[in-house]
């Protein structure tokens, strides 16, 4: 008898531990939110980007920080990314913010000038059977030249010197000015290890309703990302 009891006090014990170090496993499998403390690296590639690669730090289960670089046909860029987890009522289901920001250096490409890229997104997402994650959401892709941006900040040095600055880059700048396109995405991230995710998304990039033209900086009007992500 003795020694049944102590068998099922093990059993429990581990048990108990099962589940305890589920939501670490989950969140392990995670390719947004690395956990509080830890560390995620991510490669991915699509279109328009060849290849971005981003290190991301969890200072808590609800807000990350990455650091990334990547590389289209065109043009490099460097930025970061803001993730945070707006609501989470189940643990089966999320609504959260993700906000990559861009510098691309002086190009010949979009006229010479060096610009910055925003892409704010709010989405909902499903944890369905094994780990496997669905999302759709929608958001904006905002951006500008550098010049353009001073001056909208108003971080010009004068109005004089900045209208004939102004002047000077409409006779002499006839590339990327900046622009504003609203986006629809669905995603889908499931595990392959206990530390590797895999993930893919497709955006829809528009101009209100309609599909983005020939204005859209990206090529064709969709963004598309699949890559893996490792959680430390």
């Amino acid at each position: 008898m003795k020694n049944g009891f102590i068998k099922a006090v093990m059993l429990s014990i581990a048990a108990v531990g099962s589940l305890c170090s589920q939501p670490i496993s989950l969140h392990r499998n995670d390719h947004l939110f690395a956990a509080s403390g830890h560390s995620m690296i991510s490669i991915t590639t699509g279109i328009p980007y060849v290849g971005i690669t981003e290190y991301a730090y969890g200072f808590s289960d609800r807000f990350s920080l990455g650091f990334m670089a990547g590389v289209t046909p065109h043009v490099e860029g460097y930025g970061l990314r803001v993730r945070a987890i707006l609501s989470q009522p189940s643990e089966k289901f999320r609504i959260y913010f993700r906000a990559p920001l861009f510098y691309y250096p002086k190009t010949k490409d979009l006229g010479g000038d060096p610009w910055v890229l925003g892409w704010p997104v709010i989405s909902g997402e499903w944890t369905v059977g094994s780990g496997t994650r669905v999302s759709v959401g929608g958001g904006a892709v905002v951006t500008s030249c550098y010049h353009s941006l001073l001056r909208h900040l108003g971080l010009r040095k004068s109005h004089v010197k900045a209208a004939e600055e102004d002047n000077t880059e409409e006779k002499e700048h006839k590339g990327f000015m900046g622009g504003v396109w609203n986006t629809l995405h669905a995603g889908i991230a499931f595990p392959v290890t206990s530390n590797i995710t895999f993930q893919s998304e497709a955006s829809l990039v528009m101009s209100g309703i309609k599909i983005a033209g020939n204005d859209w900086v990206g090529g064709p009007p969709v963004i598309l990302v699949t890559g893996f992500s490792y959680s430390f």
